[in-house]
């Protein structure tokens, strides 16, 4: 149905508070024998030697809970906690028995190292054990918990837009605008993707931020001299008399432009009961900015409900609802209420099945223009290009970064790549060409040329005196190009005032290529470099990081980063570095026989990478935690399994692999608590 069941709703409030506060006991104290005995008694009895049931062996567990790998003590806590364990035919603990098993379990994950706390957390995904990832399990069963997911800045603002009807704020990555400030602002940590629905919450800042903000926007609604002014609200203004009538008109007027539903009838007599003591109190501007004002605050104006309707199967999961679905396949391809088509679509029974969600993603999908903006913002977080713009440099060289048409020749590169959507990672890491300060020329159709920087020409590899082309994109006339981590805009990024950061970049490669992990810089370390000038960079690394201490971790990030030392600190191709050969050797040590092994330059590395199933593999993670606002667990492993097949079966194609995600159980289905009694009843059935 269209509106949205409030009744529904509520009934998850609790539990999805707890969910998203974390509201589990924790114990001072975590007595071994406790949590031994507890899985000796309910768990062995399955999960042994001998009958290996789920090819798992808990034995080392009950013997020593304390030495139990941190994933799989998560894995046993969910399945205790929503009574899945131990199975419905075997005798069950008592509710305090379990409730002090779970306590007792929490505290133990809580003591384990800051590395295995973060296995949820923005960031850290690699945690999760790579290879059970990608290893088929014996039972299918991937869902997201029951959430409310806050909405993006660049969703509210779009909506903020599109009731006001006024260009308030530019939502564009690589631009400024003038108008109304974001609503609330993203909390994520640097390197991890933004929209993360466990992170965002409104706090009492957050909260008046917002208020504020949704004031703003409903002046510029009832702004009586305004020409963008609503007709509805223009008529509504020029009445000698008002009757409650025409209030309750121009109310549901509010509802349906900003929540996109009908309003129900005591949400309405609770509006009408505000806008006429206002009114009394304050006169109609008042009243009518109080009453636009209170439905922008809506929970449903700034959150995404997702907590599924329907009986939990024998997983303890629900499928989403139309009404669910329908916002979520549309903010996750666009920042954008869902369209017309959508909404006929939940309204009319036809958004109830996979089949029906696999309609509509790849309706949107074949419309380039509406979902490309969505879809390239993956590419400008994934690769973090636009941090270019923040790059300092002194006022000798700050002429020469021209950060804002370096951004936009990248994102014309991805998006070339990614409308043709053929082996969209390969090109990504492997291109040879590059798009030289042409926006505008490709998707715009702008008649003539854009004035470019000829300063800048040297960065993309053409002399100064290269007279532009129209044809793009083009190979560089001085040295060579392999995709995005040779492109002027990811090497400005990954810079600072005065040389490259080889240690950044290394991290950036290990991290988002490679699938691997590296600890925060321990507190109190100086990470200073020698000031020595007769020194390389990598002579100047060499002195600081490779000491034991410090090589631990550097031996992760450095050979990896300073083949791109054919760069200099602006992307311009040199072979030279103090007149002296510029070193671009490197190595790959994460053990994996397809990637490991010396490199002689940044080429060789992405070919090799290119062509590597380990990290296409990695790269589908995290496509997933973008389009799923969350880290994948265990029980993702099927999604990631399909996912990945879909984007090799379609030739490397961005759009499968994004299809096959907004298509699977981890999408689709919301997890919830199941009592043992519907435990049962749904055992029977099956």
């Amino acid at each position: 149905m269209q509106t949205m069941s409030y009744s529904h709703n509520l009934r998850w409030l609790v539990s999805l508070g707890a969910i998203l506060c974390g509201t589990t006991v924790f114990a001072t104290e975590t007595p071994k024998s406790e949590l031994g005995t507890f899985v000796a008694e309910h768990c062995v009895v399955c999960h042994n030697a001998e009958l290996l049931m789920g090819k798992l062996n808990l034995q080392h567990v009950a013997e020593n809970p304390s030495a139990a790998d941190s994933v799989l003590l998560q894995r046993l806590h969910e399945v205790v906690a929503n009574q899945e364990m131990p199975p419905v035919d075997e005798p069950q603990p008592s509710e305090k028995v379990r409730a002090s098993f779970l306590a007792k379990l929490t505290a133990t994950l809580k003591t384990r190292s800051d590395a295995e706390n973060k296995l949820l957390e923005p960031g850290w995904g690699n945690l999760v054990d790579h290879q059970a990832l990608f290893t088929e399990p014996d039972v299918r069963r991937a869902a997201t918990p029951a959430r409310l997911w806050r909405l993006s800045p660049h969703i509210f603002m779009q909506r903020a837009n599109d009731v006001s009807r006024m260009r308030m704020l530019v939502v564009r990555p690589n631009q400024g605008g003038d108008g109304l400030h974001p609503a609330f602002a993203y909390m994520t940590p640097p390197h991890a993707f933004r929209d993360n629905a466990a992170t965002h919450a409104f706090e009492a800042a957050t909260t008046e931020l917002l208020f504020n903000v949704c004031w703003e926007i409903a002046g510029f609604q009832t702004l009586p001299d305004s020409p963008r002014l609503n007709p509805h609200v223009r008529r509504f203004r020029n009445k000698t008399e008002r009757s409650d009538r025409d209030w309750r008109q121009l109310i549901s007027m509010q509802l349906r432009l900003a929540l996109r539903r009908n309003p129900q009838k005591d949400e309405t007599e609770g509006l009408l009961a505000l806008a006429r003591k206002t009114e009394k109190q304050a006169g109609l501007d008042a009243a009518l900015q109080s009453v636009f004002t209170a439905v922008l605050l809506k929970p449903e104006a700034v959150y995404r409900f997702e907590v599924g309707d329907g009986k939990p199967d024998e997983f303890g999961r629900v499928f989403l609802s139309p009404y669910e679905l329908k916002h979520a396949i549309a903010y996750a391809l666009t920042d954008h209420v869902p369209d017309a088509k959508l909404d006929k679509a939940a309204t009319s029974g036809n958004l109830a099945t996979r089949a029906d969600v696999r309609r509509e993603v790849e309706r949107l999908l074949a419309d380039f223009e509406t979902t490309s903006p969505r879809l390239l913002r993956f590419f400008q977080e994934y690769f973090e290009y636009p941090k270019a713009r923040a790059v300092f440099k002194d006022r000798r060289r700050a002429n020469a970064i021209f950060a804002r048409e370096r951004l936009e020749d990248a994102d014309e590169f991805v998006l070339n790549i990614l409308e043709d959507d053929q082996q969209v990672l390969r090109r990504l890491l492997t291109e040879d060409t590059l798009f030289v300060v042409s926006k505008g020329l490709q998707r715009m159709n702008a008649p003539t040329e854009r004035r470019f920087r000829r300063d800048l020409l040297p960065d993309y590899g053409f002399p100064s005196n290269w007279e532009w082309e129209k044809q793009q994109p083009l190979k560089p006339k001085i040295g060579r190009r392999s995709g995005m981590l040779t492109h002027p805009a990811w090497l400005l990024a990954f810079s600072d005032n005065e040389k490259n950061q080889a240690i950044q970049r290394g991290r950036w490669v290990q991290m988002k290529l490679l699938g691997g992990t590296v600890p925060d810089t321990p507190i109190g370390v100086d990470a200073k470099l020698p000031t020595d000038p007769h020194l390389t960079l990598r002579e100047k690394m060499k002195q600081v990081t490779s000491a034991g201490y410090c090589w631990n971790c550097h031996q992760k990030m450095d050979p990896l980063g300073l083949p791109f030392e054919q760069f200099d600190d602006f992307g311009r191709w040199r072979e030279e570095e103090l007149d002296r050969p510029v070193d671009t050797t490197g190595m790959v040590t994460v053990g994996v026989p397809e990637v490991d092994g010396p490199v002689s330059d940044p080429f060789e590395m992405m070919e090799r990478f290119a062509a590597s199933q380990h990290v296409e593999q990695v790269f589908v993670r995290h496509v997933f935690r973008y389009f799923l606002g969350r880290n994948e667990t265990l029980d993702d492993a099927p999604t990631l399994i399909d996912a990945h097949r879909a984007y090799r079966e379609h030739g490397g194609s961005f759009k499968a692999l994004v299809t096959s995600l907004l298509t699977s159980d981890s999408f689709l289905y919301r997890r919830v608590t199941v009592s043992p009694e519907t435990a049962a009843a749904t055992n029977e059935r099956s």
